[in-house]
């Protein structure tokens, strides 16, 4: 009986450390998500964000998902895991992945020249290659998405009279003309349309997934898209519809419960093998362009970490910090003051992995939250104070983009103060100077605007915006 007892004591033990050791990785699981949930609450306040949804896989397992707002600002129906959600350009992540899948099966080649699946293309045209398509680096003259009443014959027809752009693989250009081309490709290679194509190899299974680059149409559940007008002070819809040729640039429709699914798969390898996704990600060589690009895959920085991804309408993005075996998905339908999707996602990445914690970005998001709800002048030393705090910090960006926020707003003034306080900061930086003038420019200060244009070129000659704003105001000049 001793011994028996004995062995039921030990099992118990055993039992209860197990026990303890899964609670204290649920209480660490629970605290995490505690921070992001919140995290998220304060970005949607912030920035008055209408609706948004969020996932973080970790491992392939969803350690956090997320709804936030509502899907309309007239019905105020509430985002939930049936929204669906337009990704825009991370459509092009897809398109991508399927280029990938039919040169791992042999049945195309990324050096293969365009003429080869594409007919009647100007002479000029015909040596870029399927690579120079997802890297942007054709040349390639773009074609309007907001042109959706041409048939691709007519379209064709209007950019083949147009210049190209500069030699293939010498710089990155982002273009539209070029996914519609990878459209035409998978076309003719898999003899079925590219939607169609898409939704039997990818989405196979998936409910609520489609592609449509019209957000003309209402479709239940999706969310309305959202700019800000700052002369009204308030939100409007500004549907597009850009058409058939514009599927593989735009066109992905989905729940963020999809794209969680088209994820695992991913991961899992059933569209493609791991081999392939590193050829994928592989860093294209440009040849007068220092940009770090892959096919069709952007790279990002997040604390000395490479991640992979793409945003969309400059309100989504997808990122796989790759590593680390983490994606983070961000949808949304609107912000008021600027793009915040990147950021948003190195902060999450931050909590969830404390290497990935980026100082810079947390820094940046405190001094933002400043600008835009202290007085200036009290914003101003509370800047000097977080700068003091934080030698190491690059504040550049931030300042600038706060101060487009008071550009837009029409508060000139203020804006005038944020980029005088820039080219201060950073006196060797073009771009601080470029906006100085631009916002001169815009109070019709035509001598303070010529004075910073200019020292924009000279410390960047390749500044071709502020050589084009030179002549704009000396026409301008020449007029008056």
């Amino acid at each position: 009986m001793k011994k028996i007892s004995l062995i039921i004591l030990i099992v118990i033990v055993l039992f209860s450390c197990k026990e303890n050791k899964t609670s204290n990785k649920e209480i660490v699981a629970n605290s995490v998500n505690n921070k992001i949930e919140e995290y998220l609450k304060q970005q949607q306040k912030i920035h008055e964000i209408p609706g948004m949804a969020v996932a973080v896989i970790k491992n392939n397992e969803t350690i956090y998902k997320g709804y936030f707002g509502v899907e309309n600002l007239e019905t105020k129906k509430s985002v939930d895991s049936e929204t669906i959600f337009p990704v825009y350009s991370v459509t092009k992540l897809i398109t991508a992945t399927v280029i990938f899948k039919l040169v791992e099966d042999g049945k195309i080649k990324l050096n293969d020249t365009i003429d080869t699946y594409i007919d009647n293309l100007p002479l000029k045209w015909r040596n870029r290659s399927i690579q120079n398509l997802l890297t942007h680096s054709s040349g390639l003259p773009d074609f309007s998405l907001l042109n959706d009443m041409l048939t691709d014959e007519e379209m064709l027809s209007e950019i083949k009279n147009k210049k190209l752009l500069f030699n293939k693989g010498e710089k990155w250009r982002y273009n539209q003309t070029n996914y519609w081309f990878l459209a035409k490709i998978i076309e003719k290679v898999t003899k079925k349309e590219f939607k169609n194509y898409i939704e039997e190899n990818q989405f196979k299974n998936i409910k609520k997934a489609f592609i449509s680059s019209n957000f003309k149409n209402k479709v239940i559940n999706r969310v309305t898209r959202y700019d800000f007008d700052n002369e009204l002070k308030k939100y409007k819809n500004t549907p597009v519809n850009s058409g058939v040729r514009a599927h593989a640039a735009n066109g992905l429709n989905i729940s963020l419960d999809n794209f969680i699914l088209w994820n695992k798969k991913f991961d899992n390898q059933l569209f493609i093998k791991d081999k392939t996704k590193q050829l994928m990600w592989k860093h294209f060589n440009f040849t007068n362009d220092d940009r770090i690009f892959a096919n069709g895959w952007d790279f990002y920085d997040s604390n000395n970490t490479i991640s992979y991804g793409f945003t969309g309408g400059v309100q989504t993005g997808f990122r796989k910090f790759v590593k680390d075996d983490l994606t983070i998905i961000f949808l949304s339908n609107g912000y008021k003051y600027y793009p915040v999707h990147n950021t948003i996602i190195n902060h999450i990445a931050g909590l969830v992995d404390k290497n990935l914690l980026d100082k810079s970005t947390i820094v940046n998001e405190e001094l933002t939250n400043v600008f835009l709800n202290k007085p200036i002048i009290e914003a101003i030393a509370l800047y000097q104070k977080i700068k003091k705090e934080n030698l190491n910090v690059n504040f550049e960006t931030t300042i600038n983009s706060v101060g487009y926020v008071f550009l837009r707003s029409n508060d000139i003034e203020k804006a005038i103060t944020i980029f005088r306080l820039n080219t201060k900061e950073y006196p060797i930086s073009g771009n601080v100077f470029d906006s100085l003038g631009e916002v001169y420019f815009v109070a019709e200060k035509y001598s303070l605007s010529i004075e910073n244009y200019e020292k924009a070129i000279a410390l960047n000659p390749k500044n071709e915006n502020a050589k084009m704003m030179l002549e704009k105001i000396e026409k301008l000049i020449t007029k008056k």
